[in-house]
């Protein structure tokens, strides 16, 4: 069995999967993770920390579940050969993100987005933020807030904090992220890129506009 792919196997039914899990099994498959993760990803096929994390799985789920994602992993290595690390899509670092980082920007439809968004120029976070700032976790656990939302230095701009909140930035650091980074057909361009222009009014209207949609 492929570890790596019985983990990516877990992160594309972990919506599923985690309510099968106890809290302490959670907390067990946390740690394991962590060490993955500070080892540098997802390592060699065979690597300790993989094949740990693997039983942690393995143990905390029912035996017909367990059963399952064995044999699953099995199946994908005949197909796709030894080599293979993902399972439609998602691998050991997508889970990773789902249970470490509470991340839900996983897989291969909602991946890209996440590395568009944390392509963008930031600043690093560390400790608490203001809830009314957009923060988003990459990959590797770092944290980092989007530059767009800086006048200068440290300080926010006034507008970023109210059209956040407009946004759900709270809830959803993501979906604001987009909303600010891409193409707007109500402000013709990009809403990060009227910051600074005396165009707030239009920031304002259009997040508005978007919480009435």
């Amino acid at each position: 069995m492929n570890p790596q792919v019985m983990l990516g196997a877990v992160a594309a039914d972990w919506p599923r999967l985690s309510l099968l899990m106890a809290p302490a099994a959670l907390d067990t498959l946390g740690e394991r993770l962590e060490r993955l993760r500070a080892e540098g990803g997802a390592g060699a096929p065979g690597g300790g920390a993989v094949e740990e994390a693997a039983r942690a799985v393995l143990d905390a789920l029912p035996d017909e579940e367990a059963s399952r994602l064995r044999h699953g992993a099995a199946d994908a290595g005949r197909f796709t050969g030894a080599g293979a690390a993902t399972v439609s899509g998602y691998g050991v670092q997508d889970l990773c993100m789902l249970v470490l980082d509470g991340n839900p920007m996983v897989g291969p439809v909602l991946g890209p987005v996440r590395d568009r968004l944390l392509a963008a120029p930031a600043l690093p976070v560390e400790g608490p933020a203001d809830s009314r700032l957009i923060v988003l976790t990459g990959v590797d656990g770092a944290r980092r807030a989007p530059a767009f939302q800086y006048e200068a230095g440290s300080m926010p701009w006034p507008v970023v904090l109210e059209v956040n909140d407009l946004l759900g930035a709270r809830t959803d650091p993501w979906g604001a992220a987009d909303w600010w980074l891409s193409a707007n057909a109500w402000t013709g361009t990009t809403p990060a890129g009227l910051l600074g222009r005396a165009r707030d009014p239009e920031l304002l209207g259009a997040a508005r506009a978007l919480g009435e949609w």
